[in-house]
């Protein structure tokens, strides 16, 4: 008896100092909660350690750009970068491109410029041959031969060519000739001719343009004839005629001339009873220096 009183006061001597029972085995109750930090700690900004081993292909994989699909067209390359421009005392001197010498004209208002040339025209009715060097920038002096074989005259004389300035989109020259003059009296075109001799005066005006390669001119004379055999006489010969011409080969020029003209006198001239005159002829010239 007094040995089950024992067990049973040191039974609940033990339940005091424990707690319940059931409480005590209950491990939430039993495990201590973490301290709690008042100001926890920032993040680390240091950089992660640079991948080693066999980490550092699959992650160089997961930074590369994605690769287009197959069959699709590749992206443009990116633009390289200009190098920066040279200075320019070294660039290299800029491509001339060479011009040839300035045509010239025995016909047209340009002068020669102190440069020289050569004129000869053949054709319906007349030969000739022209000739002039410039002595000025703007004065040209020259010598002609002109043969018109269906009068069987000749004329033998020197000419003065100046410009006078623009007349519009044309350029405007003064020309005067002074010539000797014979009639050899050939009958084969005109039955009523006879000899003659005599000199002729004959100024005239031109006017010319470039049109195209070549040059355009418009050419009136006025030619004053006077005749000194038989009682003397005297011719007027307006004509008024239109000239082109062109380059051909370095320093040649070719072209075409045409003119109409009237041709009457007075006195013992030859052939001075009145009669319209055309001429064609083909022209060619030569640029000396």
């Amino acid at each position: 008896m007094l040995s089950t009183l024992a067990a049973l006061h040191l039974f609940l001597a033990t339940q005091a100092a424990t707690g319940d029972g059931k409480l005590a085995d209950d491990p939430r109750l039993t495990q201590a909660e973490p301290p709690q930090q008042v100001n926890p700690p920032l993040p680390s900004r240091t950089k992660p350690p640079a991948p080693t081993g066999a980490t550092a292909p699959a992650r160089e994989a997961e930074q590369a750009p994605p690769q287009p699909p197959p069959g699709a067209e590749p992206p443009p390359p990116a633009a390289q970068p200009q190098p920066p421009a040279a200075p320019a005392e070294n660039l290299p001197p800029p491509r001339t491109i060479p011009v040839g010498p300035p045509q010239l004209s025995l016909l047209s208002a340009e002068p020669l410029e102190g440069r020289s040339a050569i004129l000869a025209q053949a054709g319906w009715s007349k030969l000739s041959f022209m000739y002039a060097q410039g002595i000025t920038k703007q004065d040209d002096l020259g010598g002609y031969a002109d043969l018109d074989y269906a009068y069987a005259e000749l004329r033998l004389g020197a000419f003065y060519r100046r410009p006078l300035g623009p007349a519009g989109p044309f350029a405007m020259g003064a020309r005067l000739g002074v010539a000797w003059y014979a009639d050899f009296g050939g009958t084969w075109m005109h039955a009523g001719n006879h000899k003659d001799r005599g000199f002729e005066i004959a100024p005239g005006l031109s006017l010319s343009q470039h049109a195209g390669s070549g040059i355009l001119s418009i050419i009136g004379e006025a030619p004053v004839t006077v005749t000194l055999r038989n009682g003397s006489g005297l011719l007027f010969i307006p004509r008024i005629s239109l000239a082109y011409e062109a380059p051909l080969y370095d320093q040649y020029t070719l072209g075409a001339r045409i003119g109409l003209g009237y041709r009457a006198g007075a006195g013992d001239a030859p052939l001075s009873d009145g009669r319209a005159e055309l001429t064609f002829l083909i022209v060619g010239g030569y640029r000396v220096f």
